[in-house]
């Protein structure tokens, strides 16, 4: 199996509509785009090509010592646990659980990285500093995140060989669509920067898990999935192949103003 360089993971984004000066969301999953010359790094490198030195390449990358699970519902630590837990800084490691890439990326030269110890946000290039300079705690994925500012500047989403419920943006419809009976979710989490040991405050956020009841239980598809495949019916989106991954580029504006609609036309 002939292994994919640099150029042609380049040539294969060219080919699915990403240009110099594009900003770009993306979301991979590694297995899917087969071997590759020099390993994840090349697709990393790739994909900042990709967007050229006028553009910008995003991704959600959380962080691996989120205590998001741990404290979920009003559950608090131990004060001695939280003294002693990780400080969240630029280059802490992503949570691992949303793909190896995330990892390559935030070693890219000119990285920048939103302060949010659960929701934060990877950038680089032209308007990397501008996506992710602010992100309050409470402002996990709607107004006032880095989100809305990719959307604002006319992001693409790209599927790198991702699956439909990982269209991070389509948290902003859920966070903006005007339907009742949103479901809000508490936990606690260390303030960035700042003192150490860090201070610890009471976030409440819309659930990303599960916007309604309807969309709340363990087998059932959520929100975003079920935005992104009727989005898929629509046919307003690119697909093609990269490396060996099928792969998909959405119009971040365009799907969030759907979704934003499927939510209120099914559930106001």
């Amino acid at each position: 199996m002939q292994a994919s360089t640099k150029k042609s993971l380049i040539d294969d984004l060219r080919r699915l509509g990403i240009r110099d000066g594009d900003v770009v969301m993306v979301h991979a999953s590694l297995s899917t785009v087969g071997p590759v010359d020099g390993g994840p790094m090349t697709v990393a490198l790739a994909l900042r090509e990709a967007v050229g030195a006028a553009g910008t390449l995003a991704a959600y990358v959380s962080w691996e010592y989120s205590p998001y699970e741990a404290t979920l519902g009003g559950r608090r630590l131990p004060r001695k646990e939280e003294r002693a837990w990780p400080r969240f800084e630029p280059d802490s490691p992503p949570y691992h659980g949303f793909g190896t890439l995330n990892t390559f990326l935030l070693r890219l030269d000119g990285t920048h990285r939103s302060p949010h110890p659960d929701a934060s946000i990877f950038a680089v290039g032209a308007l990397a500093s501008e996506i992710t300079a602010l992100h309050p705690l409470g402002t996990g994925y709607g107004p006032g995140s880095p989100i809305e500012r990719l959307i604002a500047r006319g992001c693409k989403v790209l599927l790198l060989g991702a699956p439909l419920d990982s269209v991070t943006v389509l948290h902003y419809a859920e966070a903006v669509a005007r339907i009742p009976g949103k479901r809000i979710i508490t936990y606690r989490a260390p303030q960035p920067g700042g003192s150490s040991p860090p201070d610890w405050v009471d976030v409440a956020e819309f659930d990303s898990n599960g916007i309604l009841d309807v969309f709340a239980g363990e087998a059932t598809m959520d929100a975003v999935e079920s935005i992104a495949r009727a989005y898929l019916l629509e046919g307003r989106h690119t697909q093609g192949i990269v490396g060996r991954a099928c792969s998909i580029v959405f119009d971040a504006k365009d799907i969030v103003d759907f979704g934003v609609g499927y939510l209120e036309e099914r559930f106001t």
